[in-house]
């Protein structure tokens, strides 16, 4: 259950069906807009705002440099 409107990365990795770990590498990719470090009771530990919304990130290699998306060949026959 979160804590008002705070929830921790257990309940966020429960909610969006994916490991702890996913959650602090989306956490540390700025996937999640508002989440902070507290200390608890056990230790420091994250709070990611309720209800959770994950920012779309980029995956796979970064796009290739060139001016469209077919460009010529270098050095190809025209």
């Amino acid at each position: 259950m979160p804590l008002g409107k705070w929830g921790t990365v257990a309940e966020a990795a429960k909610h969006f069906g994916v490991t702890r770990q996913s959650i602090h590498k989306t956490i540390r990719r700025g996937g999640f807009a508002g989440a902070r470090m507290v200390t608890m009771p056990r230790g420091p530990g994250w709070l990611i705002p309720f209800p959770f919304a994950r920012i779309t990130l980029r995956n796979g290699r970064p796009p290739k440099a060139g001016k469209g998306k077919h460009e010529a060949i270098r050095g190809a026959a025209s």
